[in-house]
């Protein structure tokens, strides 16, 4: 019964900091991404709505970065209070081991490992596809207009307009510019206006008025003079009235089967699936490649002699005269035989520089889709790793709250990231296999944690500074005792 009590106070200790530093974590994630795409989104005159939705995908995608931290940083925060209070050294003293303390915590993380492989394998590829797809449409989508003084303005297609000074109002106009070189228009006109306005008609429209001024437009050459190079119409108005459609800064929504079969928009299902798919593609490019390219290197040298094939028998015959192949072909002819023959090697090597690209590409597909696979199962295993860094470093340390713990997690979770991308360089370089570069991080941070769990089980000093000074004074006088030669 009281070691039921002991679960109960471990959880509530775990689940209120890992929920805390879930989504503070995720928040900083998600505003570290923003920064990345915030030239993209601003200008753009998007919805609320629209900037929501592109977060909450975006937020979905990020979870499975989120949950290592948060079991790394609660884990320390968790024992690390219970060290600090000496709770730790009374339950020892009681008998119940550090490795009985941390069992719920295991269960957790067991938990917390599968709900993030879920995220990463379900919930992902279809967030990831909405907010790519949602990203594109704001990427193509024109900025919101915005006319500035002195600086040519092309957000509607076909025109381009300066206006010298705007009013208080930001809808009084004065000397404006318009180059109108749109597609319904058979020669381009410039318009020159003293003063105008511009005001929305609707939601679909904006209209530009403009007052006392001039439209020049060139015609076609109607002579040979010097004086008819160069023809053009001019027109005085004192007013002109132009309506545009705003239409054009609407955002178009894509079709998502667009991006459908990018890797990071599939599941484990289906990373499976399209491996196989591309691996038959690779032989089958191989294959190509040999069955087009053997015709070509079908001459067989033995020694100093070369096997030839007899025409009016096709029987192979044993020449030890012939030296070369141009000596079976007349003189006349070996020029016409020299060109076809660099024809045809050109020919081969182009089909093999091809044939190469295309296995190279096929060959980084397969390792993109393998890489996408295995990173799922890495950040989910992170998350069970890391309990057995986190725990043991709040049982060693003894400092609960916000400062140890998030120190001590930020390095690890620095580190694990480091070694994530160096695995993943790794294994597009082809130094390592997909399996080993995604879990290379898995690899390295594991047997750290197993090494921290066993000293706070046994109770070693591993952060005792006078352990180490002690150490450092040993070593000062082996050196010292060490006979100059």
């Amino acid at each position: 019964m009281q070691l039921k009590q002991l679960d109960k106070l471990v959880l509530l200790g775990f689940v209120s900091p890992f929920l805390m530093t879930f989504f503070v974590s995720l928040f900083v994630f998600i505003m570290q991404f923003l920064w990345k795409y915030i030239d993209e989104i601003m200008g753009k005159g998007l919805d609320v709505a629209i900037i929501i939705e592109l977060i909450f995908y975006l937020s979905m995608s990020l979870v499975p970065m989120a949950l290592p931290i948060s079991v790394l940083i609660s884990s320390v925060m968790v024992m690390g209070n219970m060290g600090e209070r000496y709770e730790l050294a009374s339950l020892k003293s009681a008998g119940v081991s550090l490795s009985r303390v941390m069992a719920p915590l295991f269960i957790v993380s067991v938990f917390v490992m599968l709900t993030s492989f879920f995220i990463s394998d379900i919930v992902i590829p279809f967030s990831n596809l909405k907010f790519q797809t949602r990203l594109y449409d704001i990427r193509r989508q024109k900025a919101t207009l915005s006319l500035e003084e002195g600086i040519f303005n092309d957000d509607f297609k076909g025109f381009s307009i300066r206006v010298k000074e705007k009013g208080e109002n930001e809808k009084d106009l004065k000397d404006v510019m318009i180059y109108d070189h749109s597609a319904n228009t058979t020669n381009p006109s410039q318009i020159i206006a003293k003063s105008g306005e511009m005001y929305p008609a609707g939601e679909s429209f904006m209209v530009m008025k403009l007052n006392d001024g001039t439209q020049y437009q060139e015609l076609k050459n109607g002579g040979t003079g010097r004086a008819s190079n160069f023809p053009y119409m001019r027109i005085k108005f004192k007013s002109w009235r132009k309506v545009f459609d705003m239409g054009e800064f609407d955002i178009d929504k894509t079709d998502e089967q667009v991006f459908q079969n990018h890797h990071r928009m599939l599941n484990s299902s289906d990373l499976l699936e399209n491996i196989d798919s591309l691996k038959s593609q690779w032989l089958n490019t191989n294959f190509s490649l040999y069955r087009k390219s053997v015709p070509f290197f079908s001459m067989l040298h033995v020694k100093d002699s070369l096997v030839v094939m007899n025409p009016l028998n096709s029987r192979y015959i044993l020449d030890t005269t012939v030296r070369s192949i141009l000596d079976l072909i007349p003189l006349k002819q070996q020029e016409s035989a020299i060109e076809k023959a660099k024809t045809l090697a050109n020919r081969v090597d182009d089909y093999s520089r091809g044939s190469q690209r295309t296995i190279r590409g096929v060959e980084f597909l397969i390792i993109e889709h393998y890489n996408e696979l295995y990173r799922k199962i890495s950040f989910a295993v992170a998350c069970f790793i890391f309990l057995f860094i986190g725990a043991p470093m709040g049982a060693i340390v003894r400092k609960g709250g916000f400062g140890w713990p998030i120190l001590i997690s930020i390095i690890f979770f620095v580190l694990f990231l480091v070694f994530a991308l160096i695995g993943e360089r790794l294994s597009e370089g082809q130094v390592l296999s997909p399996f080993f570069g995604m879990l290379f991080p898995c690899f390295v941070i594991f047997p750290i944690g197993i090494y921290l769990t066993r000293k706070a089980i046994n109770d070693s000093a591993v952060f005792n500074l006078e352990t180490y000074t002690i150490l450092f004074q040993k070593i000062i006088k082996s050196l010292k005792k060490t006979p100059k030669p």
